[in-house]
C-alpha cells in the first residue's frame, strides 16, 4: 500500500475537514500534497498545513498547474464531477477519488468495515451502530459523511477495529475500493436533484456501496429500494441481503415471498484510470454482478411489528425463510430512541451488529431504554435533563420533557419528530426560512400538537399558513423567547419540543449553535429540589 502511493502527487480539491484529513493521511504515507480550494480556506485549516508544511492555494483552483503536476486528484464531496476541475482531470486521465477511497487504502486489514447509506436516517443509525458494537467489545468509531473523516480515524491514536462509515452519494460517487463487511441502505427519497438531476442517477450513486460489500459480507436493504434496483436494472450483489420492510401487521408478514429476481446488469458505474498505481493489486473496475444462488435461502426477511405501528411494545423479526418457526424474535417494551422512523433505523443497526457476531442479549440491553447505556445524537431528537422537573420563572415546578431536535432544518424532518410522540407538543417552530410551506403541520395541530410557538423570521409566514390561530402562540423574535413563553404554558406531561423546520442563520452560527442555546436554557431551567 504504503510503496504504491509513496512520491506520487495528489492534489487535494477543497480543504474543508476531509480535504484536510486526507492531506495528513497522504503525507503521512510518502505522497506529496497540494491542497487547492476554490474558496477561503479557514485560519485553523492554514495552520495546519502549514504545520505539515503543506503548500495550498486559495481562492482559485489553478487547472494548468494541476494538469501538469497531479498525478491523482482527491476531490471534496461538495464538488461535482461536472466542475471544471474533476472534469479536467478525467480528461486527461487523471483518476479522481474521494477521501473515502484514499483512506481505505490504509484500513488495517483485519479491521470491520460497515457502511450506511440512505437519504434520511444515516447520522442517527451510525451514531447508535458505534455505540452498540462498543457495547459488544469492539473499538469501534463512527465516521465518514458523519462527524470525523474516515482518514482522521485512520491518523488516531486509538487502533480501531471497527468502523462505522456513514458514506453519502457524493462521496460514493469515486469510491471504488471500499469493502464493508456489512452495508446499510436505510431509504431513498427525491434529494439532491441540482446535482443528479433525477432520482435514478441519484439512487445509483448510492447503490454502489452494495455492489462494494464483500461478497461474504451482508447487505442491509430497504425493501422498497431493493425494488428501485432492480427497476433502474442494477447489478444485484454477491453477498447475502437482509431486506427489510419497516413496520408490518400480521397478515402483511404472513404473505412474505421472495422477489421475482433475474440476472441483470447494471449501466456502467464511472469508470477510472485508477489501477496504474492504486495500493490494491486486486483493484478493478466495478463489474456486472448478480445473486447467482438460490434466493429463498439467501435473502433474510426482516421487519418490525406492534399492537398499532410504532406503539409499545414492539417485536422485531428475522426470519431466514418464508416459515416462521425460523424466525428470531425481540420484544422491546421501551426504546431508547423513539419514533417508528427511530425503530427502523435501530432495527437496521441492531441486524447489521448481529450479523457480526454481537450477542441477541446485547442488542436487546442496548435497545431497551432501561439497561441501555446509549448517548444520544446531539440535536436530533435528544432530551435534555431526562428525568429532571423544570421550574417556570414563578418559581413553580413543572414535570415536562424538553426536546432538542435542532437538526430538522426542513419541515419534512420536523414532521418525522412530531410523528415520534403521541401527543402533548408544544412546538418550537421558526428561524429563516427555506420556501417550505407549513401546512403540513395542520393534520398534527389539536393531536400530537397541543400548540405552535412561532419564532425568528419564519414566524409571520408561520401564522399566514397556519389555523386556527387558537392553537399558535404569539410569535417570538428570538428561539429563547419562544421555548421561554412555551415553558410557562406547560402542564404535567407536556413535551417542548424544538423541532424548528427552517434554517437557524437569522440568529445562530448553524444548527449544531442553535441546539446549544436551546440545551443550555433548558439546563438553567432544571429544578434544584
Amino acid at each position: 500500500m504504503k510503496t504504491e502511493i509513496d512520491q506520487k502527487q495528489v492534489w487535494i480539491a477543497g480543504a474543508a475537514k476531509s480535504g484536510l484529513a486526507a492531506a495528513q493521511l497522504l503525507k503521512k504515507h510518502g505522497a506529496i500534497v497540494f491542497v487547492s480550494d476554490a474558496g477561503p480556506i479557514s485560519a485553523e485549516g492554514k495552520e495546519t498545513l502549514n504545520r505539515l508544511n503543506i503548500p495550498f492555494e486559495e481562492g482559485v483552483h489553478s487547472i494548468d498547474r494541476m494538469l501538469i503536476e497531479a498525478e491523482l486528484i482527491v476531490l471534496s464531496p461538495s464538488i461535482a464531477l461536472d466542475r471544471p476541475l474533476p472534469a479536467a482531470a478525467l480528461n486527461s486521465g487523471i483518476p479522481v477519488v474521494s477521501e473515502i477511497e484514499c483512506a481505505s487504502w490504509f484500513l488495517p486489514p483485519e479491521a470491520t468495515v460497515i457502511g450506511i447509506t440512505g437519504t434520511n436516517g444515516k447520522s442517527t443509525t451510525t451514531h447508535y451502530l458505534a455505540q452498540l458494537m462498543k457495547r459488544a467489545g469492539r473499538k469501534a468509531i463512527a465516521c465518514g459523511n458523519y462527524g470525523t473523516p474516515l482518514s482522521d480515524a485512520l491518523l488516531s491514536e486509538n487502533e480501531y477495529d471497527c468502523f462505522v462509515v456513514e458514506l453519502s452519494s457524493y462521496q460514493l460517487e469515486t469510491t471504488y475500493s471500499l469493502r464493508p463487511d456489512v452495508s446499510v441502505f436505510l431509504n431513498l427519497q427525491n434529494d439532491h436533484q441540482a446535482r443528479y438531476g433525477n432520482l435514478g442517477e441519484y439512487f445509483k450513486a448510492k447503490w454502489r456501496l452494495v455492489l462494494l460489500t464483500k461478497a461474504s459480507g451482508t447487505n442491509i436493504v430497504d425493501a422498497p429500494v431493493f425494488q428501485q434496483a432492480i427497476k433502474y436494472g442494477c447489478a444485484l450483489p454477491e453477498s447475502r441481503v437482509v431486506l427489510s420492510y419497516g413496520f408490518l401487521d400480521d397478515s402483511q408478514s404472513k404473505d412474505l415471498t421472495s422477489y421475482p429476481i433475474e440476472r441483470t446488469s447494471i449501466l456502467n458505474p464511472q469508470q477510472s484510470q485508477l489501477a496504474r498505481f492504486l495500493p490494491r493489486p486486486s483493484y478493478g473496475h466495478m463489474t456486472e454482478r448478480s445473486i447467482v444462488r438460490n434466493l429463498e435461502t439467501e435473502v433474510t426477511h426482516a421487519w418490525l411489528e406492534s399492537p398499532v405501528s410504532g406503539n409499545l411494545p414492539l417485536t422485531a423479526i428475522l426470519l431466514n425463510s418464508i416459515e416462521r418457526k425460523d424466525a428470531l424474535q425481540m420484544c422491546i417494551q421501551r426504546p431508547v430512541l423513539e419514533g417508528p422512523h427511530n425503530q427502523v433505523n435501530v432495527f437496521s443497526a441492531s441486524i447489521a451488529a448481529l450479523s457480526l457476531g454481537a450477542q441477541e442479549s446485547t442488542v436487546i440491553s442496548q435497545w431497551e431504554s432501561e439497561n441501555s447505556n446509549y448517548v444520544h445524537l446531539a440535536h436530533r431528537l435528544e432530551e435534555i435533563s431526562k428525568g429532571s422537573q423544570f421550574v417556570t420563572s414563578t418559581g413553580q415546578p413543572i414535570s415536562v420533557r424538553i426536546i432538542n431536535d435542532s437538526k430538522a432544518t426542513n419541515v419534512e424532518s420536523a414532521v418525522v419528530a412530531v410523528k415520534s410522540f403521541p401527543s402533548g407538543i408544544r412546538l418550537l417552530l421558526g428561524g429563516e426560512p427555506k420556501g417550505d410551506s407549513y401546512t403540513p403541520f395542520l393534520s398534527y395541530l389539536g393531536n400530537q400538537i397541543k400548540k405552535i410557538y412561532p419564532f425568528g423570521k419564519a414566524a409571520q409566514v408561520i401564522v399566514e399558513q397556519i389555523s386556527p390561530h387558537s392553537l399558535l402562540a404569539q410569535s417570538s423574535a428570538r428561539m429563547l423567547d419562544a421555548a421561554q413563553l412555551a415553558l410557562e404554558e406547560s402542564q404535567d406531561g407536556d413535551i417542548i419540543l424544538l423541532s424548528p423546520a427552517c434554517a437557524s442563520f437569522d440568529e445562530f452560527q448553524n444548527f449544531e449553535h442553535r441546539g446549544d442555546m436551546f440545551r443550555q436554557w433548558a439546563e438553567k431551567q432544571v429544578s434544584s429540589k
